[in-house]
């Protein structure tokens, strides 16, 4: 099972990508849209915001927690398969503010990157999503290239 956290405003552009991927993936994910903190300056946004996310994460004990960079470990699709196979994972795309690094820290497991590019945070859900459907085609034993 795979969940996202998400912090975004809307993707009311990428709705209907999103929805497809998710009929497509069934019930082996689930979206997680939190709405960003708007009160106070920078910081305090950032800091409400992380301690949001960290609220969500607690609930998922037994699941690898994965935050997405683009300063972090790049995988291929391939290699990002075996990375999740048998596991239960929650992914955490962060909004342009970014998060609180320190306070988020021992509650990651990993922290990978789908690339040096930087994606407006709705296609990185999309690209996500993307490549979970690819790792699901994989499980079946289908090329992930039509």
């Amino acid at each position: 099972m795979f969940t996202i956290i998400s912090i975004s405003d809307s993707d009311k552009h990428r709705q209907s990508v999103v929805q497809e991927y998710t009929k497509r993936l069934w019930k082996s994910v689930k979206i997680l849209d939190l709405k960003p903190s708007k009160n106070g300056n920078t910081q305090q946004i950032i800091s409400a915001d992380t301690e949001n996310i960290i609220s969500h994460l607690q609930k998922f004990s037994d699941t690898k927690k994965i935050l997405l960079s683009k300063e972090w470990k790049q995988l291929d699709t391939l290699v990002l398969h075996k990375f999740l196979t048998n596991q239960n994972i929650v992914f955490i795309i962060w909004w342009p503010y970014g998060l609180d690094e320190k306070k988020l820290t021992p509650y990651i497991d990993e922290k990978i990157s789908f690339g040096a590019i930087t994606l407006p945070h709705g296609l990185a859900k999309v690209t996500l999503l993307e490549q979970l459907y690819r790792i699901g085609t994989i499980e079946q034993g289908k090329s992930y290239h039509y």
